[in-house]
């Protein structure tokens, strides 16, 4: 009996998109939290102050989004492969005049 993981790899491509969108979800709120503490924090700290952990995170949370939905979506469209794999060991493939 032969057995294709396609489906299996759709379903997981789908779960990778929808944590991928859960997760660019919080990070927009992450960033937005992040505008306001900047905006708060620039009049304390002037116009150069350095980016807090908040910003960080909600950059790297945004980044790391967009690699799980990216991840996801290559499962998604995974096409099954045209042909069956071979075992080189197989009587049928080794070379003939042996």
């Amino acid at each position: 009996m032969q057995h294709s993981d396609t489906r299996d790899s759709g379903k997981f491509g789908v779960g990778l998109i929808m944590v991928g969108a859960g997760l660019f979800a919080v990070s927009s709120a992450c960033a937005v939290a992040a505008a306001d503490h900047m905006a708060f924090a620039a009049a304390l700290c002037g116009p150069v102050g350095r980016h807090c952990v908040l910003c960080i995170a909600s950059a790297g949370s945004l980044l790391a989004s967009a690699g799980v939905i990216a991840a996801g979506m290559m499962l998604a469209g995974d096409r099954p492969a045209p042909q069956e794999a071979r075992s080189s060991a197989s009587p049928r493939n080794r070379i003939r005049g042996d």
